[in-house]
Parts: C-alpha cells; sequence; structure tokens
C-alpha cells in the first residue's frame, strides 16, 4: 500500500491507541510503585531503610516523569491537525528516503494499514533538518542526502 491511500484518521486513532497504553502503562507502574514503597508500620528505621527511602524517591520521580510525558504526548495527540499537508509538519505523514514518518509525537515503530511508521517529534533533529519542505525537495542529515518523496 502507498501513503497516499492512507487513511489518516486510522493513523492518528493507532497513534492515539499507542499513547494510551503508554499511558496506562506508566499510571500502572507508578501506582504500583507507590503501594511497594508504604513502608511497614512496625519496623523500626535503619540507616539501610533511609537508603532504600531516597532510592526509592528517585524511582518515583523518574516515574512520575515517564508518566508526565505519556500525559502530555496524548494531549498533544488531541489537538493535532491530521489535515491534508503539502509540507514537512505536525500532522503530516512524510516518506523521506524511504522510510515512513508521522510528524507530531515520538513514538517507536508502528504499523497501521500495513505500513510500517515512525513518530517523529518536532523537537527531534531529523524533523528539524526536514521541516517546512516539500514533495521532492531534499536536505542533508548525518552526512546523507534525505528526499521528501511524498507528504499526505
Amino acid at each position: 500500500m502507498d501513503i497516499r491511500q492512507m487513511n489518516k484518521d486510522n493513523v492518528r486513532s493507532r497513534l492515539i491507541e499507542l499513547a494510551a497504553a503508554e499511558l496506562d502503562g506508566a499510571k500502572a507502574a507508578y501506582a504500583e510503585h507507590l503501594q511497594a514503597s508504604k513502608p511497614v508500620e512496625d519496623q523500626a528505621t535503619v540507616v539501610d531503610d533511609q537508603a532504600q527511602a531516597w532510592s526509592q524517591a528517585e524511582l518515583a520521580e523518574d516515574l512520575e516523569k515517564m508518566l508526565r510525558a505519556a500525559e502530555a504526548k496524548v494531549a498533544t495527540l488531541d489537538a493535532l491537525d491530521f489535515g491534508p499537508k503539502k509540507f514537512v509538519e505536525p500532522g503530516a505523514i512524510v516518506t523521506a528516503s524511504g522510510r515512513h514518518f508521522v510528524i507530531g509525537v515520538s513514538m517507536d515503530h508502528f504499523t497501521c494499514e500495513g505500513i510500517d511508521l515512525i513518530g517523529l517529534s518536532p523537537l527531534a533533529p531529523f524533523y528539524q533538518a526536514i521541516e517546512g519542505l516539500e514533495k521532492s525537495d531534499t536536505s542533508e542529515f548525518g552526512g546523507h542526502t534525505v528526499k521528501i518523496e511524498e507528504i499526505i
């Protein structure tokens, strides 16, 4: 299948589904950590317990960052305009040098309608190298010429 035949609403739905699963996983990990790190009331506090508490606090902070990032990804996708595009910009699906990118949020490889896609954040250096380009334009990235083959 060619990306020109893709239904962008299906791609958006798939991205939202994946981002929601990330968010659910982050919420579950955070809740599990909070439950597991509650001190047992009958135990006396010793130096090792204090060190463990610091370690648990650092882990909780990391889990909370992961949770906030997943929430931000879902919010970004909800607000993203997936209408037709002529330029490389958020909401576009772009084929560049044989790879397919959905511009808007960072997302590992995923498949939609039989096409392998990668979510690309506008903060990514590769996006910055191709931002604003039109079909058939080229850019340099990492010592290679990148050609924009399609934009929808």
